[in-house]
């Protein structure tokens, strides 16, 4: 099986940013860039991207959810993480335990946040993970270049040393599922941090635990039938 690892750059402001992750790719042998909030590459990002200035040529300047729409499994980061229930949307996995998850799919995103104010609550909720790298409590955050550093590190590490069984679920029927569940937890009414806790536990469960499409589809089929007897009823 070969992954398709992608970075993507949430509007950067600064251009040191912009050139060090495309430097920091080349290191690494990634070379899928794309960057949201940008109609061009600034000229300085080439001087500090030094030989990396062919990944700056070829990114992909779109918007956020277009690119979500091109990968089958879309990781977001953050410094600001928890591990607490009560925060489910903040609630990360160390990078370890998500590419455990990621290297079964073809077609990965790792998302960086914006160089100041990282990933807003709306955008991770449209990830399919979030993951953060155990830092100082004191001082958390590291620059988003270091993080792509320790983050693509540890995925050639985990590649290179791990066997991993691909999964064959398409990625329209994992979508079309949440989208069926959403319906549901509209219908019933549920509370917007249950519902988002639901989705998130299907998300898992049909991108991360099925390993069969006939598991996937009988899925599907049981929450479409619900929604049509809760339509039905209304």
């Amino acid at each position: 099986m070969t992954e398709e690892l992608a970075v993507m750059m949430v509007e950067p402001r600064y251009s040191i940013n912009i050139g060090y992750v495309a430097r920091t790719m080349k290191n690494f042998g990634v070379k899928e860039l794309i960057i949201t909030g940008r109609k061009k590459i600034p000229e300085l990002a080439y001087k500090f991207a030094s030989h990396a200035g062919d990944i700056l040529d070829n990114a992909k300047l779109i918007d956020f959810d277009q690119a979500l729409s091109m990968f089958d499994y879309r990781i977001a980061t953050s410094a600001l993480a928890s591990k607490s229930w009560r925060t489910v949307v903040r609630r990360a996995r160390y990078p370890e335990e998500s590419f455990r998850y990621a290297l079964k799919h073809k077609k990965v995103l790792l998302i960086l946040g914006r160089d100041t104010t990282g990933l807003t609550n709306e955008e991770i909720k449209k990830c399919d993970d979030l993951i953060r790298i155990p830092t100082s409590e004191e001082y958390p955050a590291l620059n988003i270049s270091h993080s792509l550093a320790v983050l693509l590190y540890v995925w050639n590490n985990m590649k290179a040393k791990h066997e991993v069984k691909e999964v064959n679920i398409p990625r329209q029927e994992v979508d079309a599922l949440l989208n069926y569940i959403e319906e549901i937890a509209n219908k019933v009414k549920l509370e917007e941090e249950s519902k988002y806790r639901v989705i998130k536990l299907y998300r898992d469960i049909a991108l991360n635990k099925l390993e069969d499409e006939r598991d996937m589809l009988t899925l599907l089929g049981f929450f479409r039938d619900i929604l049509n007897i809760i339509q039905k009823n209304h």
